[in-house]
């Protein structure tokens, strides 16, 4: 059940009991009245009675939503970085009881607190791109954390942070006012050891797209084709907005991304973004409209 719709039921539960605790006290009232005749005084008790049992339903539909939200469905969370550096970051678009929520890394997964076994886990992986890291490391690891405790949760694993689709969100709060005439946005995510680049850069600029029409948008990669000094070349953007594809500031934002040299000798200029993890906390603490 989700947040929005408890609190619609539980808000139609409190109208149903308030209104059957008024019409209870106003037939309450009208039997004082003189000159009741013996069928309108039935009548009144009547409804004093229909009354009282609409307020009795609505109390137990509180009763059964409260143990629907907190007991029958209850889940835990497991929020699981690369590094220490991702441990604060929450998945975007997502809200969690916090008592529910257990938070790790791949260096720290055989010593650190995992959810109980008593409920389903959900696992976020705190990766902007999926890989072997993402994956079989991740699942081992947990899964040899949890046999060190001779426990067997449920465990439920979700996409990589990468593939949400409120990254792109953030990124074009941030983008759309500092968007010019002839301005270019290049993202620059990090390879891979596979054949293929991870699909979550693509689908990322992808959606950038749809959000700022009109507006060039180019996908790239360090340590991989394609490269992101050959795509800063043959844009034909003059001005070029570099937006890493990474979660947080480290060697790769020092050493790998294109500079602003090689954007002068290709006759443009060239702003850098935030990583990932600064645009989600400027965008969680904007009011969204």
């Amino acid at each position: 059940m989700t947040r929005r719709r408890f609190f619609l039921l539980f808000t139609v539960c409190a109208v149903a009991f308030a209104a059957a605790l008024w019409g209870s006290l106003s037939c309450g009232a009208r039997l004082e009245e003189a000159n009741l005749t013996p069928a309108q005084e039935q009548h009144l008790r009547g409804l004093i009675y229909f009354h009282f049992a609409v307020s009795q339903l609505a109390i137990l539909g509180v009763v059964v939503l409260v143990w629907l939200r907190h007991y029958r469905w209850k889940r835990y969370y497991l929020l699981v970085s690369y590094n220490e550096k991702g441990l604060t970051l929450d998945p975007p678009g997502i809200r969690m009881p916090r008592a529910r929520v257990y938070r790790c890394h791949l260096g720290n997964l055989s010593t650190a607190e995992l959810p109980p076994a008593d409920a389903p886990v959900l696992v976020y992986p705190m990766f902007m791109q999926s890989g072997s890291s993402s994956g079989t490391r991740l699942t081992t690891g947990i899964q040899a954390a949890y046999a060190t405790r001779t426990e067997q949760p449920q465990l439920y694993y979700q996409p990589v942070l990468g593939a949400s689709p409120w990254l792109a969100e953030a990124a074009a709060a941030v983008i759309r006012p500092l968007l010019q005439e002839e301005t270019g946005v290049l993202v620059v995510a990090h390879g891979s050891n596979l054949p293929d680049p991870p699909p979550e850069p693509r689908l990322f600029c992808r959606r950038l797209r749809e959000l700022l029409p009109g507006t060039e948008v180019s996908c790239s990669y360090f340590h991989q084709e394609p490269e992101a000094a050959d795509v800063l070349r043959c844009m034909s953007s003059r001005h070029i907005l570099l937006l890493p594809f990474l979660l947080t500031e480290g060697l790769h934002t020092s050493r790998d991304l294109p500079t602003e040299r090689q954007a002068a000798d290709s006759g443009k200029t060239l702003q850098r973004l935030p990583v990932v993890a600064a645009l989600l906390t400027s965008y969680s603490q904007t009011p969204q409209p």
